[in-house]
């Protein structure tokens, strides 16, 4: 009997000690209560930065990728600088506006493409630069943030045209005939020290006034009187006065302004004067030899 007992307990104690010595049972014990990763969101784009001009929309792809234990919604909320606006609409369905995105829970990670769109609304245009458009999405204390950057470039473009659009003017010589011009600044950026000048013609003289301007904003315009004093003996007919406005960043396009000059009242007079004395002077021969 005490053999038979020995024998039961040694072989219960191989049993246990095999039993513990196997690898899943060592491993078992060596566990530690896991804790499932906290949720997390990841908003990124490929492009970053987009460049453009100012009278341009910049719009970008932007993917947020979502992963956690429970479905969410997020929160989108937009910083922008002053006077730009800004949608946020479904990547493939941009006529929807939203404000929020549901994501749903997934281990892996679940993804949502979204576009945001940006602009610039108010006058006068924005300097050439760099404009930063933050985007926040959150949940909770679930939160996540890109900067989106909207590259301002600078287009210069200037032009200048007569008032009235008719490119002549009559004048008188030895007088100030007044020809006034309208100067525009047609591009998307200020330009500056916009001066005026002209043919150099013997014995002319034109001036501007103002004389120049000192700085122009994207499409403001600016009315300058050009004053055109022909000489004094110009003879009558038609000359061609090229004017040219020219800016540190552009140059408008050369304007051709045809001047005729007239004579003056009284050269017609001493002209008419002049006829009549011939005309009675023919008269009265005619009378002389008639009575002969």
């Amino acid at each position: 009997m005490k053999m038979a007992r020995i024998f039961s307990i040694l072989i219960m104690l191989v049993i246990t000690l095999s039993i513990f010595s196997l690898p899943g049972v060592v491993l078992a014990q060596g566990e530690q209560p896991t804790t499932p990763p906290a949720d997390n969101i990841t908003i990124s784009t490929q492009y970053p930065k987009i460049d453009g001009l100012a009278t341009d929309t910049f719009q970008f792809n932007v993917e947020m990728n979502y992963m956690g234990a429970t479905n969410r919604v997020f929160d989108l909320k937009v910083s922008t600088p002053p006077d730009w606006s800004v949608t946020i609409t479904p990547l493939y369905d941009t006529s929807k506006k939203i404000s929020s995105i549901s994501m749903e829970s997934s281990i892996a990670g679940s993804t949502q493409s979204i576009q945001v769109t940006t602009g610039f609304t108010n006058w006068p245009l924005p300097d050439p630069g760099e404009y930063t458009i933050s985007l926040k999405a959150s949940s909770d204390n679930v939160v996540a943030n890109i900067d989106l950057i909207a590259k301002v470039t600078a287009r210069y473009s200037l032009s200048a045209d007569p008032s009235d659009k008719l490119y002549s003017i009559k004048v008188k010589s030895n007088h100030d005939n007044l020809f006034s011009i309208i100067v525009m600044n047609i591009g998307t950026a200020p330009i500056e020290n916009i001066t005026f000048s002209s043919d150099k013609m013997q014995g002319w003289d034109v001036t501007y006034k103002p004389e120049k301007i000192d700085n122009l904003a994207s499409l403001e315009t600016k009315a300058v009187d050009v004053n055109i004093k022909p000489a004094a003996k110009t003879i009558s007919g038609d000359y061609m006065l090229n004017v040219w406005v020219t800016g540190k960043q552009a140059t408008a396009d050369k304007m051709a302004i045809r001047v005729t000059v007239e004579t003056p009242t009284i050269w017609g007079w001493v002209g008419v004067i002049i006829i009549i004395i011939v005309v009675v002077g023919l008269i009265g021969i005619f009378m002389r030899f008639g009575r002969r």
